[in-house]
């Protein structure tokens, strides 16, 4: 996924997430987080354009 994918995934999660928790509704929240996380997950894998990523974050 590009950066701002990622970005978006993270923000719409995190607002999920807040939803859930003002609203009371756990699903919701827990739902959020995981999508939040997706988005940091996705932004931390290497690039393919870029393989030596994974190296870089090794060292």
């Amino acid at each position: 996924m590009s950066k701002t994918k990622d970005l978006a995934q993270r923000i719409v999660g995190r607002t999920r997430q807040a939803v859930g928790e003002i609203i009371g509704d756990q699903t919701l929240h827990d739902d959020g987080k995981a999508q939040a996380q997706h988005g940091r997950d996705e932004r931390e894998k290497p690039s393919e354009l870029n393989p030596l990523k994974k190296l870089k974050q090794l060292t």
